[in-house]
């Protein structure tokens, strides 16, 4: 269950399909963490950044399995990484999905 409160500072459009209630912080941060950063707003990504850190964060979208092209694009250059760097882009890139 989500104790600390950090589902309840996001935008609601954020977890639309899901039971916000049964989302622990701690336990479910490889899928928050992604969501937010893919479609949440400048307050909810700023938020997300305070609660889990850079660190965190970038271990993170670097595992993510899926991940919006501007998302990591925008974190790459956030961290002074290569696209490639992300399992996200490679997996992109295999699949042929992206085109440049």
């Amino acid at each position: 269950m989500e104790k600390d409160g950090i589902l309840g500072a996001l935008s609601k459009h954020l977890f639309w399909d899901v039971d916000a209630g049964t989302i622990d912080a701690e336990k479910h941060l490889r899928f928050i963490i992604p969501r937010v950063m893919d479609r949440g707003t400048s307050s909810d990504v700023r938020a997300i950044w305070n609660r889990y850190g850079a660190e965190t964060v970038k271990d993170v979208l670097l595992r993510a399995p899926s991940l919006q092209r501007k998302t990591i694009f925008f974190f790459a250059n956030q961290f002074h990484l290569r696209p490639e760097d992300f399992r996200a882009y490679r997996k992109s890139q295999k699949l042929g999905t992206w085109t440049h």
